[in-house]
């Protein structure tokens, strides 16, 4: 579940057979949701002639207690959802299995398990949708904490104790200062707006900014140049705190990979403090399927879904 999209996949038969998106409300809560959500594993089970659904894994954009299998806190997306029990509503509704956990915590999972983090023991996963998350692989173990936030947190490190507020409270976390949810207003704040060709467009996403920077738009270049300084200073700070091999990249925003790797790689290796060597980035192989496979992973080897620990079909 993303602050704007929700991608289902349905596992059958040891692969993801059919994916769908639905555009999210988030701002609506999550019970708004479920219905719709309900419709779409009705639609994709009829694709398999309706078996039973052995499992539901869920990755949501918050802190997630994976033991009570309920949601600790959200960050204005579905601020309902601490309220909801999932497991009973998904063991009532299709007497299936449950699992949950933070978003970025199972794409991490699913790119070292299935993707790009195969054969590395030590990943940092950084999700850049809506906001941006983290998940954090440390000497084989996914690290969550004794609060459920370890790891998970990379959108709210700070960068600039001066900058602007969070919607998390705080001031001047990654996310605060170069995200998508506040690309849009920052852009129309500064004093160059009226005289870019930013000003043209609706909805100002950051496809479109680098495709504006690489045309030489001023406002895009200098907007362009101080997120990729942000995401720099973050990553930085996530291999410093974690000490990772690699770290892999994610979400919509890396569709400009080609404008983004790069520069990230090059701060990285002149900044990050790493008398060992160098940490090398990674784009996502799996892409949106991460999480899902993510999800996956961490249903089917839940002991106490069977005695082979085996699922078939997994939404």
């Amino acid at each position: 579940m993303g602050g704007t999209r929700i991608k289902i996949g349905l596992w059958h038969e040891g692969e993801i057979s059919a994916i769908e998106i639905l555009k999210s409300e988030s701002q609506k809560g999550l019970l708004f949701h479920l219905e719709q959500i309900d419709a779409v594993i009705e639609r994709l089970l009829k694709t398999k002639n309706n078996p039973p659904l052995d499992g539901v894994s869920l990755a949501f954009p918050g802190l997630v207690n994976t033991e009570t299998k309920r949601i600790v806190a959200t960050n204005q997306k579905y601020d309902d959802a601490t309220e909801i029990d999932l497991e009973s509503y998904y063991n009532q509704k299709w007497n299936a299995a449950f699992f949950i956990d933070n978003d970025s915590r199972l794409a991490a999972i699913g790119e070292w398990k299935y993707g790009v983090g195969k054969g590395f023991d030590d990943i940092v996963m950084v999700t850049f949708g809506t906001g941006i998350g983290t998940g954090v692989i440390m000497e084989g173990k996914l690290i969550r904490g004794k609060h459920y936030q370890a790891g998970c947190l990379g959108g709210h490190i700070i960068v600039n104790y001066e900058g602007r507020k969070c919607s998390c409270g705080n001031i001047g976390c990654v996310e605060a200062e170069a995200s998508t949810w506040n690309l849009d207003d920052q852009l129309r704040a500064d004093p160059l707006f009226s005289h870019s060709q930013l000003a043209h467009q609706k909805n100002i996403d950051y496809e479109y900014l680098f495709q504006m920077a690489r045309e030489g738009d001023p406002l895009a270049i200098k907007f362009r140049n101080r997120c990729l300084k942000i995401w720099s200073a973050g990553i930085i700070n996530y291999i410093h705190a974690y000490d990772p091999e690699i770290v892999i990249l994610g979400g919509g925003i890396l569709n400009s990979s080609q404008d983004i790797i790069p520069i990230l790689q090059q701060n990285i290796d002149q900044f990050a403090w790493t008398p060992w060597g160098k940490v090398i980035l990674k784009l996502s192989e799996l892409k949106e399927k991460a999480s899902i496979l993510g999800g996956v992973y961490s249903l089917n080897s839940n002991p106490e879904l069977s005695a082979e620990g085996r699922i078939k079909y997994i939404l």
